[in-house]
This record gives structure tokens, C-alpha cells and sequence, in this order.
């Protein structure tokens, strides 16, 4: 008896939690984090239909066939060229020096003009179909793949701020959706997943367009009349509102902003678009990860940034910067939005206010890098420096774009120790307080923490990487314990 006793004892344990185990097996799924509880993977069919504009398939189907024909008929030299590049913030007023790298012969000069001049004419009827909510604001974010993640820090951040505007994300094709980010992610926070390829693949020309010229077609293909453009690694310090709703924006529709560099756009592009050729100390070269526009004021100006993108790689990124390399960029869109609102004589607000670096001293050298960049609000410097209103003497940050380094909590571990050498890396947290008010530099990187943790299963990017949450976890410690 003694014997059985310790049999049942032993065995019905083991069958309770057998039974226990086979009936839960199936229903586990309420203990993890609901981020981590999908698959990845969504098949093309289970992909729902973006929320475009009525209207939007047959403004681009008459876009891409105007496009189409207004091909420039010719090509570029090939022969690598780089320009020489003067910080903008140390010429001297009057400067009018710029480079002319670009052997193009007259012939092919007057080709690219007449088919500039076919497409221009062709903006009036084109702006009719351009559809929008009007009176609508948004922002318009380009993103997919790696850049998802890098997009989720900047979306956080937007909301620290206390901004409700209403986010659209523009992904390439199907194949870039996620589900759990798209369906689950996103929508609390106002953002919605957006897909171009439902758009170009519903007409007879089936354009190609990639990278950079994905961000003119969002631009376009947005549901929004005023619209923050913005790139998948900018990070919004302030309220965007704030930016929509008050001067130069509201005035003119289109608010650019400045790079630390000289603009070094070729001669020819301003004879092939019938301008003047201005002095390179006028303004400097545009950084373009963050734009305003309104539709409604601009919508010529739209089109005109599309054919610019369009013919892009092919023309017009080396007319307009004549391939000067910096940090690995070369030939990109950042020239185009402000150059197709010079072309057309529209109305816009350069900010003048110089772009603010912010950075670390290496280790190694003990030389100061680059890691990022600060933006200045346009209304404060529309104030100062075009109304003169002695009141303003500090221009405010709108923006930090942390260009140098994305903050991909897959990456950053590694990009923490081997590169910034386990350090901040956008100086001390007093210079940042008193710059910003705050330390958004900690803030960053909580949210960086908080996709690598609560969406380490969820982010396509990082279907093969391993330890995500730890070790974005271990730097996040190291920093501030």
C-alpha cells in the first residue's frame, strides 16, 4: 500500500500538469506582450486597401503619362564629378562663385529645356485632378523595412511632444507591409500604413521610382492640404501644429530649410528652368528631412518636385548639386522641393537661422563628429530676421534630425561601444536642458529601449537579429542606470 501510495504520488502531478499543459498549449498567447505575439509575414491578399483620396488613380494616371512624355532626350555625362563644398554660414555676403562641373553639350542643354518647358505647360489641367482633404493637416513619413523601427522612435517622440496630427506612412509595395505594426502599432498612436504600389500599379505606366523619389510621390499621394514632410530619423522637439497654424506657413504654404553647405546647383539647371542664376550666398543648400507645403497654395509647385524626382537619378539630382559627397550622401531629392518653387516664381519661407550640429569628441582623435542636426522654428526666425522684431532673440528648435546615426535599437548597441565609444553622443545633458528644455537626448534613447523591447518580435528588419532588448537594454543602463 505504502508502495502505490508514492506511485499515485508521484503520477497524478505529472498528469495534471500534462493535461494542464495540452489544453493551454494553443491559448498562451495572453501571457506575452501583444507586440510580440504575431507573425511577421502577411501575405499580399490579407494586405487591406489604403484609405487614398477618390481621385487619386486618375490624377496619376494623367501624371505619369505627362511625365512620361516630358523625358528629357538625352543623357548626362557620366564622369564623376564632385563639387566643392563652403559652409554657408562663412561666406561673405555677394558671394557668386559656382562651379559649372557639368560638361553638357548646348544641343542636349536645349532638349532638357524643351521638355522642362512641355511638362510646366501641362501644370495647369494636371492640378485640377490633384486630390486632397482641404484644410486638412498631417504629417508624411516615407518608411519601411530597417527605417520602420527608426520611424517608430520618431513617431514617440512626436507624441511626447502632446501633437495629435494625424500620421501617414507611405511604404513601397505590399511586400513591405507588417501587420502587427500596421494594425496594431500604429493606429493608437493616429498613423496609418499606406501603400504606393496600390496606386502605380493601377495604371497603364507603370513608373518606377525608388528610395528618395518615394518621399515626393508620399507627398503627393497624402490625403492631407498641409503637410509636414518629414524623414523616417527626424525628431520633432516641438508641436508641428505650432508650425501649421501660425506665420511664414500660413502666408506663403512652403517652408524649407537650410543645410550647413553652399549651394552648389549647376548653371545649366537654371537655364534649362528659365531663371536667373542667383548668387550662392542668396541662401544655402536645402536640407530636406523636414518640409511644409501646403497643397492648396502649392499644388504646382507639387507637380513640379515630382517631375524633379521622377528624372532624379537621371537628370536633375546631379544638375542640382553636381554630386558633392557628404557623409556617404551624393546625388539626392534635397534640392528639388525648393528649386521647383524658385522655378515657378511661387511664394515660400527659407529659414535662415544657421543648422545647429550637435556631437561628441571621439575618443580616439579628440575631434568633435557630427551626430546630428537641429532645425529652427520658422516663425521665430520669420520674426527675427525678415520682420526685424527685437523681441526675438533666441530661434527656437522644431527639429532634431539624427541623421548620423538611426536610432535602430538593432544597430545601436553595437554603434554605442565601437563608434561613439560608450559616451552621449549629442553632448552633455546640461547644454541639452538648456537648449531644449529637456534631455531629449535620454528621451531618445528611452524610446529607442521601448521598440527594442516591446516590438523585438514584431519588426520585420529583425526577423534574424538576436538579444534586441538586452542589449539596447544594457546601453540604455550604462547612460543613466
Amino acid at each position: 500500500m505504502i508502495r502505490i501510495r508514492r506511485s499515485r504520488t508521484t503520477v497524478l502531478p505529472v498528469l495534471l500538469f500534462s493535461l494542464i499543459w495540452l489544453v493551454f498549449r494553443g491559448h498562451l498567447g495572453w501571457l506575452h506582450h501583444p507586440f510580440t505575439a504575431a507573425a511577421n509575414g502577411t501575405s499580399a491578399d490579407e494586405v487591406p486597401p489604403s484609405p487614398f483620396q477618390p481621385g487619386l488613380i486618375e490624377f496619376w494616371d494623367s501624371t505619369s503619362r505627362a511625365l512620361v512624355e516630358a523625358k528629357p532626350d538625352c543623357s548626362l555625362p557620366t564622369e564623376a564629378i564632385e563639387a566643392p563644398l563652403n559652409e554657408f554660414a562663412g561666406l561673405k555676403k555677394g558671394f557668386d562663385f559656382r562651379p559649372d562641373l557639368l560638361q553638357i553639350p548646348q544641343q542636349d542643354v536645349d532638349k532638357m529645356r524643351d521638355a522642362h518647358a512641355r511638362f510646366v505647360a501641362q501644370l495647369p489641367e494636371l492640378t485640377q485632378k490633384l486630390p486632397y482633404a482641404t484644410g486638412t493637416q498631417g504629417i508624411v513619413v516615407a518608411a519601411s523595412g530597417a527605417l520602420l523601427p527608426v520611424f517608430l522612435v520618431s513617431l514617440k517622440m512626436l507624441r511626447r511632444t502632446g501633437s495629435i496630427l494625424p500620421v501617414e506612412v507611405f511604404m513601397e509595395s505590399k511586400s513591405n507591409y507588417e501587420k502587427e505594426i500596421c494594425e496594431t502599432v500604429l493606429p493608437p498612436m493616429n498613423a496609418t500604413c499606406m501603400i504606393l504600389s496600390e496606386v502605380l500599379e493601377a495604371v497603364p505606366q507603370r513608373l518606377k521610382m525608388s528610395r528618395y523619389q518615394l518621399k515626393a510621390l508620399a507627398l503627393a499621394f497624402s490625403s492631407f492640404d498641409n503637410v509636414l514632410l518629414l524623414d523616417a530619423d527626424n525628431l520633432p522637439v516641438e508641436q508641428p501644429e505650432d508650425l501649421l497654424n501660425s506665420e511664414p506657413f500660413l502666408s506663403k504654404g512652403f517652408v524649407s530649410w537650410p543645410d550647413y553647405w553652399a549651394n552648389t546647383a549647376s548653371p545649366k539647371f537654371y537655364e534649362i528652368s528659365l531663371q536667373p542664376i542667383p548668387p550662392t550666398s542668396e541662401r544655402a543648400a536645402s536640407e530636406a528631412g523636414q518640409l511644409l507645403l501646403s497643397k492648396s497654395k502649392h499644388a504646382s509647385t507639387l507637380l513640379l518636385i515630382l517631375y524633379y524626382n521622377y528624372y532624379g537619378p537621371s537628370h536633375y539630382y546631379k544638375l542640382l548639386s553636381q554630386s558633392p559627397a557628404v557623409d556617404g550622401e551624393g546625388e539626392t531629392d534635397k534640392e528639388t522641393y525648393l528649386a521647383a518653387a524658385t522655378t515657378l516664381n511661387a511664394s515660400f519661407h527659407a529659414v535662415t537661422t544657421n543648422v545647429e550640429p550637435l556631437g561628441y569628441t571621439q575618443v580616439h582623435d579628440n575631434q568633435f563628429k557630427r551626430a546630428g542636426m537641429v532645425q529652427h522654428n520658422p516663425s521665430d526666425d520669420h520674426g527675427k530676421h525678415v520682420l526685424h522684431d527685437p523681441a526675438i532673440q533666441t530661434v527656437r528648435p522644431s527639429f532634431l534630425h539624427a541623421n548620423t546615426y538611426k536610432m535602430d535599437a538593432s544597430a545601436m548597441h553595437d554603434v554605442f561601444n565601437v563608434e561613439i565609444r560608450s559616451q552621449r553622443m549629442w553632448g552633455p545633458t546640461k547644454d541639452m536642458v538648456a537648449r531644449f528644455g529637456r534631455d531629449v537626448e535620454k528621451q531618445v534613447w528611452a524610446e529607442t529601449l521601448y521598440t527594442g523591447c516591446h516590438l523585438e518580435h514584431a519588426v520585420g528588419a529583425w526577423a534574424n537579429k538576436t538579444h534586441v532588448c538586452k542589449k539596447i537594454g544594457r546601453v540604455y543602463k550604462f547612460l543613466y542606470n
